[in-house]
């Protein structure tokens, strides 16, 4: 039996001081154990996925974390693993096996499945609906208030499979997009969100600090209760926890929209109709 290897992730920092003289300081950021003989190892990108070609014949995807978070079986003989892709330009990512011997080449894509807590998240459909459509949006946002357009739509053509999850990803150049998720999480607690929620969207040119108490006066809110919420560390947190979830799965701006943790790479019906199609299939 092969003995349990294990491996580093080392983050270098590279310090000159002058022309003539450099300073490094390591640092280790995590210690990945596997159970099998190594051949390859490679990262992703952003530096949140490592993945390892073994011995065994198996390429075996870790979070940044060490959590193993995938597996497959790939030809035996492969012997080198490398890393393509353009993230900033949208490319996605994908994995090239090698075997040197041979000259072979293998390329196989990926796509991460996000695992999203939606408890207690607002959402319109069924609540056993077996396809979640999770977005993450800002009120501010135009292509935002599009894509929620789109979804009701989509929901309209999926109403007993289908369940639209919103999630609070209010982007930091919106001056109004904060308080108005801090808005929309109080009229959330008073069983209002989606009708607060049009409301913002059909104003989202024209937010001010005066508007969440007018939308809230016109959806007969108690006034007390919304105004103390709304600026309450209960709901901070709400809007917190929401953006830190986005921020966990790779999000960076709106809207984001995943289906069952697939993110959607082109926001069209067709598109997450055919995902929507897929999952119903599994």
């Amino acid at each position: 039996m092969k003995p349990r290897q294990q491996f580093l992730i080392i983050l270098a920092l590279v310090c000159f001081s002058t022309p003539a003289l450099a300073a490094v300081d390591w640092s280790v950021n995590a210690t990945l154990e596997t159970k099998t003989a190594i051949k390859d190892v490679a990262t992703s990108f952003d530096g949140k996925n490592v993945f390892v070609l073994t011995e065994a014949g198996e390429l075996v995807m870790y979070d940044e974390a060490g959590v193993q978070q995938g597996r497959m079986q790939v030809a035996p003989a492969m012997d080198k693993l490398v890393i393509s892709g353009f993230q900033k330009a949208g490319v996605p990512e994908q994995i090239t096996l090698v075997n040197t011997s041979t000259g072979q080449i293998q390329k196989i894509s990926f796509s991460l499945v996000a695992r999203i807590n939606t408890t207690g998240s607002p959402f319109l459909g069924s609540a056993e609906a077996p396809v979640e459509v999770v977005i993450f949006s800002d009120f501010q946002c135009p292509y935002c208030a599009q894509a929620g357009t789109l979804l009701e739509e989509i929901l309209e053509q999926n109403p007993e499979s289908v369940k639209i999850i919103f999630k609070h990803f209010p982007l930091s150049f919106h001056e109004q997009a904060q308080p108005a998720a801090q808005a929309a999480i109080a009229a959330h607690q008073q069983g209002k969100f989606w009708q607060y929620h049009d409301l913002l969207y059909a104003n989202h040119k024209s937010l001010t600090a005066a508007s969440y108490e007018a939308f809230a006066q016109e959806l007969g809110l108690d006034m007390t209760a919304f105004n103390r919420d709304r600026r309450s560390r209960t709901v901070q947190q709400q809007l917190v926890k929401d953006i830190n979830i986005g921020k966990q799965i790779g999000v960076t701006g709106t809207p984001a929209v995943f289906v069952n943790g697939h993110r959607v790479k082109k926001r069209t019906a067709e598109v997450i109709q055919a995902m929507i199609d897929a999952e119903l299939k599994k």
